[in-house]
């Protein structure tokens, strides 16, 4: 039972640290008054997955939304994620930094990302 615990706590950080990073990030460049469409993308988006996280884990607790609740989340997730991996592509094509590399790893990080969530 505790290696269950365990377990659900190391998935829990792993998947809050995804969209927290970008939140971070995102407000770091609207602080220095670096405000187009690709941070306020990425504050959107991992306000959005953050606020997944927390339902989805609220729906494992609550017997009542057992069913519903997961499948908003996991949405949510998604519409999150496609925001945060939208906001740094375009943030990267204005900036005129674009590395294929990087965006590649992010997609790819949230893919596996959404399939512990979906497997958990």
């Amino acid at each position: 039972m505790n290696f269950v615990i365990i377990l659900a706590i190391f998935l829990a950080f792993l998947l809050l640290a995804f969209p927290l990073h970008h939140l971070l990030a995102s407000l770091s460049e609207l602080r220095k008054g670096r405000n187009p469409l690709g941070n306020q993308l990425l504050l959107i988006g991992s306000i959005l997955a953050t606020l997944s996280i927390f339902l989805y884990f609220f729906a494992t607790l609550s017997i009542f939304c057992y069913f519903f609740l997961p499948i908003v989340a996991l949405s949510i997730w998604l519409i999150g994620c496609g925001l945060i991996c939208y906001g740094a592509y375009w943030n990267d094509k204005q900036k005129g930094t674009f590395k294929k590399s990087h965006h590649i790893i992010r997609i790819t990080f949230a893919i596996v990302l959404t399939l512990i969530l979906l497997l958990f």
